[in-house]
């Protein structure tokens, strides 16, 4: 180049490949970041579980006395978590080293949690209150991420990065501010029988019951109240069992609904009285004070070719189906039902693994069964968690990129921190695979009761769901874990990308009376991703709620039932 030393096209090539042999003989030095750092940043204070001192999301209720620690006991835009940033606690895999540096980041004014460190001795910073503000004019969730990073000064860099997300959620349109602040067990606690005059242990029935009409997760207001009946549309002396309700729920289409009912998507599925039917087994009686039996829902045989949809189990797979087998004997079993969709559909729900939760009966009540579940559609990697080395590239929150994969993560979390009202409280988890398609034999508009996939139909969407029931209530929303700006592609919970998070308290979730007298009333909330292949749309992402009100539960023949739980991803 003009002005400076020319270098022959030789000499170039000759210095280059000189410069790359030296190179390579250079050892490079790597920052490590794996379980042996993960000590030297953690998160801890009065807001913040174990489970969540490495990074994870916290939410909170505008007012709730047990996360929003501002003292104020009414709804006020906002929530305050306390919390603090501690250094080189040292565990059993990671060792406590002398630090460079800690910094810590958020909006919420995270900056002043990071702590000052002094050679290898743990430390802790001064626990502060975040603010963290609702947003939308006090309607939608607001959230707050810190960062907390730590370097240590030798080397090789040991480095630990953990991310906490901090949510505020609205507190629901007429729902009074909670006013306990925890849950004191009493001296005296006694464990209830599930059924009058039966031993704890054994084998148990719930049995789906009409219940009240409800303004589902689409309406405007007085969501999750009572509303309806529906008019009687076809004169047949029967109110809808879906319908508008402007009086009770705001303008809108299929906003009242006659529970048992599921809505995915702001889709409203109603279910006939007595069709669902869950069977459970208590196989030991947990002793007061906490009276927390765990159950056992039975599959029999998880590899068996599913009866209702025979088409995935045609050679090659040529229906893109996610499963092609679930359980022969299941305890959790609901009909075929249809989906007013796509000019009308067919869809069923089949157990794939065993089911489990818990019976509590203790009097007073001191168990703890919210079920809070928050999604990410974004890919984590092969541990399930955000920010480690096996971090996929990030995708476009698109079709094609995050929302186009099953591969995403759901954190779960139970409990509130309070007891639960005084009754028998359940929660039961049930894994299944939800099938939708257009039926071949049914007549248009219509899904022909006892509808089976079969004959070459279309697969609309196949997702995986472990929807949970509970008497306590139920929360679930999509959140953005990771900071790369995509929580969902899709539906959501009422189309459009719909975040949520929304939560049904009680009402409508209701214990069954200790002595039997009524029944209980169960609600799910919970979020399923797409699933691959050719047919994963219309809905891509979607966010679900249901309402399932049971008869008073009833004592069968024991049966045996065992199930292994696994742990998995995204749930």
């Amino acid at each position: 180049m003009k002005g400076h030393r020319r270098l022959s096209r030789a000499s170039y090539v000759a210095t280059t490949v000189a410069g790359l042999a030296l190179l390579s003989a250079v050892r490079l030095s790597h920052a490590v970041m794996d379980a042996t750092t993960e000590c030297l940043v953690t998160f801890a204070g009065t807001s913040v579980p174990d489970a969540e001192k490495n990074g994870g999301v916290i939410q909170c209720t505008d007012c709730d006395p047990n996360c929003d620690a501002d003292g104020v006991n009414s709804a006020n835009g906002s929530c305050t978590f306390k919390l603090k940033v501690c250094a080189n606690e040292a565990d059993a895999g990671c060792t406590a080293t002398e630090l460079k540096r800690v910094s810590v980041k958020g909006r919420c004014g995270a900056a002043v949690l990071a702590p000052s460190t002094s050679g290898t001795t743990a430390t802790c910073g001064t626990e502060a209150g975040l603010t963290v503000k609702l947003t939308k004019r006090g309607k939608k969730a607001g959230k707050c991420k810190i960062t907390a990073k730590a370097m240590s000064s030798g080397k090789p860099r040991r480095v630990d990065k953990d991310v906490l997300t901090l949510i505020c959620n609205p507190r629901p349109s007429g729902q009074a501010c909670p006013t306990t602040t925890g849950c004191t067990v009493p001296a005296s606690v006694s464990c209830q029988p599930i059924v009058a005059g039966k031993p704890i242990p054994g084998t148990y029935e719930l049995v789906s019951t009409k219940g009240a009409y409800i303004c589902q997760q689409s309406a405007q207001q007085n969501r999750f109240g009572t509303c309806g009946p529906c008019p009687d549309t076809n004169g047949d002396g029967i109110p809808d069992s879906v319908c508008a309700d402007p009086a009770h729920c705001g303008p809108g289409q299929e906003t009242c609904v006659l529970s048992p009912y599921a809505v995915a998507d702001g889709q409203s599925l109603a279910f006939p009285p007595g069709s669902i039917r869950t069977v459970f087994t208590i196989s030991a009686e947990d002793p007061a004070p906490s009276c927390n039996h765990s159950l056992c829902i039975t599959c029999g045989n998880p590899d068996t070719p599913c009866a209702g949809i025979v088409d995935c189990q045609k050679p090659g797979n040529p229906s893109n189906c996610i499963r092609q087998t679930c359980c022969d004997t299941p305890g959790f079993t609901i009909p075929t039902f249809f989906v007013n969709l796509l000019g009308g559909l067919c869809s069923r729900l089949d157990m794939y693994r065993c089911g489990f939760g818990v019976v509590n009966t203790s009097k007073p009540q001191v168990g703890d069964n919210e079920v809070t579940k928050l999604g990410d559609t974004s890919d984590p990697g092969p541990d399930c968690e955000y920010g480690t080395a096996d971090d996929p590239p990030r995708k476009p929150c698109t079709a094609s990129g995050a929302g186009g994969d099953t591969k995403g993560k759901v954190v779960r979390t139970v409990g509130n921190g309070a007891c639960d009202s005084d009754g028998i409280h359940y929660r039961v988890s049930v894994p299944s695979v939800s099938t939708t398609w257009h039926d071949g034999q049914s007549p248009p508009g219509t899904c022909a009761p006892g509808s089976i996939f079969d004959g070459g139909e279309l697969l609309v969407s196949q997702l995986l769901l472990n929807a949970e029931f509970t008497t306590a209530g139920a929360t679930a929303g999509f959140v953005d874990m990771n900071g790369d700006g995509c929580a969902l592609f899709g539906a959501g919970f009422t189309r459009n990308n719909d975040a949520g998070p929304y939560t049904l308290g009680s009402p409508p979730a209701a214990p069954q009376p200790y002595d039997g007298s009524s029944g209980s009333v169960a609600v799910a909330a919970g979020i399923a991703l797409t699933s691959p292949g050719p047919g994963k749309g219309p809905l891509f992402d979607v966010g679900f709620t249901a309402v399932l009100p049971n008869e008073p539960i009833k004592a069968l023949p024991p049966q045996s039932c065992s199930c292994n739980q696994l742990p998995g991803c995204p749930e």
